[in-house]
């Protein structure tokens, strides 16, 4: 392990243990100055329903994720949070604009970059929108934005997925296929009620047909190469 790896590491575990204990500490210090019992029993129950629905997709955004943006940005992500609608965006503009690879140390320093830059422009615009909650309101639900807002992660989803897709139609067309069949054989709905069952069902997929492809790519080379030798 490189240098780098070793401090983003050491930075991220001790930020992380940070941020746990300042999420924990809010309601023990609140029942500290009100002077009231946490009911342990009912905390446990809502804590099982939780993980019963979200663990599963911790998990798999977790194996997920780390390829995409790195170390690094993993572990900004993960503490600041909205890593869909705006970690992973920003670190793939991020690495095309400085034409670096996904997967390469330069690619997870850019990464991190770019998503340190987007907490830092989310937080400022929270602020302003906090300070001007007031005024913005109004413009926000007007009719002529309400669509926009009611569409934002398929359209960024759509973009940042589609040159993904076209870049290596080989490999994604199948696992991009049986998710529209999915989509529109279940309902939009339902089929995002189901996300954590299904992150990890085309995972399974999409490692399958890859390692299916891999398979017989090699078994084609193969092949030629025992033509030729044979010519």
């Amino acid at each position: 392990m490189s240098e780098y790896n070793r401090k983003v590491h050491l930075v991220g575990r001790i930020s992380s243990f940070l941020i746990i204990v300042a999420l924990l500490g809010v309601p023990f210090l609140t029942s500290l100055f009100f002077k009231e019992e946490i009911d342990w029993g009912t905390t446990f129950a809502a804590i099982g329903s939780v993980l019963m629905v979200f663990g599963p997709v911790a998990v798999i955004e977790f194996l997920s994720y780390l390829p995409i943006i790195g170390a690094g940005g993993q572990y900004l992500s993960f503490v600041t949070g909205n890593v869909m609608n705006m970690k992973i965006p920003a670190a793939t503009s991020g690495r095309k604009i400085a034409g670096v690879e996904t997967g390469s140390d330069e690619g997870d320093a850019i990464s991190m970059i770019s998503i340190a830059i987007s907490s830092l422009v989310t937080t400022a615009v929270l602020f302003v929108g906090m300070v001007l909650a007031a005024q913005l309101l109004p413009l926000l639900n007007s009719p002529v934005l309400a669509p926009a807002f009611a569409n934002v992660m398929p359209a960024i989803m759509g973009a940042l997925g589609f040159p993904v897709i076209v870049r290596d139609l080989r490999t994604s067309w199948l696992p991009a296929l049986i998710s529209v069949v999915l989509t529109v054989g279940l309902s939009y709905g339902t089929f995002m009620s189901k996300q954590g069952p299904m992150m990890i069902l085309f995972l399974f997929i999409s490692l399958a047909w890859s390692f299916f492809l891999y398979k017989r790519g090699q078994a084609q080379k193969a092949g030629a190469r025992e033509v030729s030798e044979r010519a």
